[in-house]
């Protein structure tokens, strides 16, 4: 061991390549990496001899390497390989490694085993590796160390298996003397250098996809020239030092990298000795032969010039530009001809090579060449079968021929496609070349087959779509009229229906899809998606008429409570029993009311004994509701709640459901639900309170009619009418003439009273019934007027001729002269009577026309 003022020098491994444990153990405790742990760096250098890698050390860490001395000549300065402490950087604690200088004339042109150990050592134990090179090299082969690189690359995967992108070893480029070229440029340049060197070596298997920045991280720097720029040189190494420092001093783009990796302190003399011994006895680092080295780098050189003439060769440009754009003619056997002549020109150069050397840079050639003529050679396949395809979509989109069915039209045309499609593979497949069409080939088999059931599918889909319309409208134009009216059997109406829409859509759709191959489940499949699309439009009007149902109660009620048996408006006499007639209407619409609460499957009654005994509860509920006039909303509200319908359960069924708190129908599924029975004691509330004034209404009418007929004036006022009268009554009765003209007088009044229908505009209201009274009075005396002189005129006419009859009659019959005048004073009363009944006929038929749209009242049409 050397000691220098600058720190220790140690020798780790000397000239014939003998590893020194024992120094390296006490170094390490002599420096204090041994209690560093983790927190240590080690830097190696390496790169060919006399290239200044001592120096460059001394300068940029402070060691004391021995330096080769120019004036004494250019010689060999370190021997093996050599470990200092720097000085200049205090953190981490950093080691370096100076290795012996590769490509040296002491070792010679065989004896390079050395320069490869060192160097496969240096990656295996240190954290960065500096690899130390003139700037002008670069670009070269051997000047630039590019066997070395490569050989270390291949021998250190195989040796040490490293994990990639788990701890990378840093390499720093240094180039040296740097010249005008920007270090840009020189680094795009060898990192194109690096990478085909990379993809060149022999990889194990695990690592064939493996990137160089998996297992190395690429920094660069640039430096100038030690002699002729001495003060630069030093300034660079102080700034390229900061990257290696740690804490305040250090550079943002730092070399350290943090590892979990990493061996402790104590455990790094040990490594070093263990990775030099898998290094030392592994043979494979030997140089191959001078003879096999010209021949990989000539023969490589070959091999690029070949493929680059192959890419600049004007045929293959045509071939290329004309295989994509469209297929090509004889496109296989153009190619086959181009790669045959590029070979040929590779084997006239190779033959004078080391034979193994040539075939294996000759098969990656082979390699090369398939790799730029496959894109063409798929895509000509690509176009072939898309070709094929467009044929075939072209025949089957043609009107099928009589008496053809779809599939077997399908199965032709496919069979012509693929024969088409083998018929033109050949010119398209390259000779010598072991690609597989079948791929290409299955996947037009799979377009077209995808095709075909597309149409299918396209076609059945069109008819099923037309058949569900045509089934949703026959159950719409049915169930509109049967909802605007429900009838008692209501939904096995509907269920009969549906039942025909569906049957008549489904034989249309089997007829329209015969010959499109479908199987008996598919057929059921569409049968059941049209008896859906049926059923679906007939929930679509039964939801419309449940949210109407309101409006639909009180129609009903209306119906029955406004019209008698025989369809004709009441007129609400006396003798009208107003109460049943309100129970019979409340019943109707309760008995609606449940049809619109929940669908009746099939038109059957519900087979759930708890819906039964519901439905029972609810219509006697509702009858209880029904019965009162005035319509309370208890338990009436409650009763309609499932809604009538037919009892199908007795008493004590009926009792087991309670309707004041029920949520849901039992045993009623939620997809068959119209109303809730919330929604319908709702509904019903609201019905008895709308109902209630109709009842109301019809009662004040019958009460009014009743009063109208029992209207006598009072006591008082007949006693004072006899009292007061009592002279005028005798007058009249003394004289017959005033007893006529009070009798005519009455008759008139009675017959305008009649006429202007005084008790129905009255009952409007005192205001409106004067004001249409008075615009009635004059219209209704004129024309009773008239209708009472015509009357007189027609009795003066007849009367002569009925007393020449009578006349007539009487000479006939002289025998009978008392009988026959009897008879005459008869036949005059009855005349009298007839005329007096056609007078107010008429009188009230007057009185009609003059009022068109209004209904007389109750107490005129029963005096009529």
């Amino acid at each position: 061991m050397d000691r220098a003022a600058g720190g220790q020098v140690l020798q780790v491994v000397s000239g014939d390549g003998s590893f020194n444990t024992e120094g390296v153990d006490e170094f390490v405790k002599d420096t204090g990496v041994e209690s560093s742990g983790v927190g240590y760096t080690v830097v190696a250098i390496m790169g060919p001899q006399s290239s200044g890698k001592s120096t460059l050390l001394n300068n940029l860490f402070g060691t004391r390497f021995e330096e080769m001395d120019a004036l004494s000549g250019r010689n060999q300065t370190t021997h093996g390989i050599w470990l200092a402490r720097s000085t200049k950087v205090a953190a981490p604690t950093t080691l370096v490694m100076d290795l012996e200088g590769s490509d040296g004339r002491e070792r010679g042109e065989d004896d390079t085993s050395f320069e490869r150990q060192s160097a496969l050592f240096a990656l295996a134990a240190a954290d960065i590796v500096l690899v130390n090179m003139w700037a002008k090299d670069v670009g070269r082969e051997s000047g630039a160390g590019k066997p070395l690189l490569k050989t270390i690359f291949q021998v250190n995967l195989k040796l040490f298996q490293p994990a990639p992108s788990r701890r990378r070893t840093v390499l720093l480029f240094v180039f040296r003397d740097r010249t005008k070229t920007p270090l840009e440029k020189l680094i795009d340049t060898w990192e194109g250098d690096l990478q085909r060197m990379w993809d060149s070596i022999t990889k194990p298997p695990q690592y064939e996809d493996a990137a160089l920045t998996d297992f190395f991280e690429l920094q660069y720097a640039a430096l100038s020239n030690y002699e002729d720029r001495a003060e630069d040189f030093l300034a660079e190494t102080v700034l390229l030092r900061r990257r290696f420092t740690a804490g305040e001093g250090a550079d943002e783009s730092s070399f350290l990298r943090v590892s979990d990796e990493k061996l402790p302190g104590h455990a790094l003399a040990l490594s070093m000795a263990k990775v030099w011994e898998v290094v030392k006895e592994h043979r494979d680092l030997n140089l191959p032969a001078h003879r096999v080295m010209v021949a990989n780098i000539r023969c490589g050189e070959l091999m690029a010039e070949q493929l680059a003439a192959f890419k600049a060769d004007a045929a293959w440009h045509a071939l290329a530009e004309e295989a994509g754009a469209d297929l090509a003619p004889a496109f296989g056997q153009r190619a086959a001809d181009l790669m045959d002549s590029c070979l040929e020109g590779y084997d006239e150069e190779a033959r004078y090579f080391e034979a193994g050397v040539s075939e294996a840079r000759r098969a990656d050639l082979v390699e090369a060449l398939e790799a730029l003529v496959r894109p063409a050679f798929e895509a000509q396949l690509a176009l072939l079968r898309e070709l094929a395809l467009t044929v075939f979509k072209q025949q089957l989109q043609q009107e099928t021929a009589p008496g053809e069915r779809f599939v077997d039209r399908a199965q032709r045309y496919s069979s012509e496609a693929m024969e088409q499609f083998d018929s033109q593979l050949s010119e398209v497949v390259v000779p010598d070349t072991d690609w597989d069409v079948a791929p290409a080939r299955a996947q037009l088999q799979h377009d077209i087959s995808a095709h075909v059931q597309t149409t299918r599918l396209e076609h059945v889909g069109r008819e099923l779509a037309a058949a569900q319309k045509a089934a949703q409208r026959g159950v719409s134009s049915a169930a509109m009229s049967l909802f605007e009216a429900p009838p008692a059997d209501l939904w096995p109406r509907l269920g009969r229906v549906v039942a025909k829409a569906s049957s008549k859509a489904c034989a249309a759709l089997v007829a329209s899809v015969q010959g499109y191959g479908l199987e008996g489940e598919e057929v059921e499949g569409l049968y059941a998606d049209v008896a859906a699309a049926a059923r679906s439009q007939l929930l679509v009007h039964a939801h419309e008429a449940a949210n109407t149902a309101l409006s639909r109660l009180k129609d009903r009620f209306n119906q029955v409570f406004q019209r008698d048996e025989h369809g004709m408006p009441r007129t609400w006499q006396p003798s009208v029993d107003i109460t049943a007639v309100t129970a019979a209407g409340r019943r109707a619409a309760a008995q609606l009311l449940s049809q619109l609460c929940f669908v009746r499957g099939d038109g059957e009654a519900l087979a759930s004994a708890a819906v039964a005994a519901a439905e029972a509860a609810v219509q006697q509920l509702a009858e209880e509701g029904g019965g009162a006039s005035s319509g309370t909303s208890g338990s009436a509200a409650t009763g309609a709640a499932a809604g009538g319908g037919r009892r199908r359960g007795g008493e004590a069924e009926a009792s087991s459901f309670d309707l004041l708190s029920a949520a849901e129908w039992p045993g009623v599924g939620d997809e068959d639900v119209l109303l809730t029975p919330a929604q319908a004691r709702s509904t019903w509330r609201q019905f008895m309170s709308d109902s209630t004034f109709s009842v109301q209404q019809a009662l004040a009418t019958q009460q009014a009619n009743r009063a109208a007929q029992n209207r006598l004036p009072p006591l008082w006022a007949m006693a004072a009418m006899v009292v007061l009268g009592f002279n005028e009554f005798m007058a009249v009765l003394y004289n017959p003439l005033w007893l006529l003209f009070l009798l005519l007088a009455f008759l008139f009044a009675r017959t305008v009273y009649q006429e202007m229908d005084v008790e129905a505009e009255m009952a409007r209201g005192l205001l409106p019934g004067s004001i249409a009274l008075s615009s009635k009075f004059m219209p209704a005396i004129r024309k009773v007027t008239r209708h009472t002189f015509d009357s007189a005129k027609t009795f003066l006419q007849d009367a002569p001729e009925e007393s020449n009859t009578s006349n007539n009659n009487g000479n006939s019959n002289g025998g009978g002269g008392g009988v026959r005048r009897g008879g005459g004073a008869a036949d005059a009363g009855l005349r009298s009577r007839r005329r007096e009944v056609e007078m107010t006929d008429a009188s009230h038929d007057t009185g009609t026309a003059l009022h068109v749209g209004t209904e007389p009242s109750a107490s005129s049409r029963k005096d009529n």
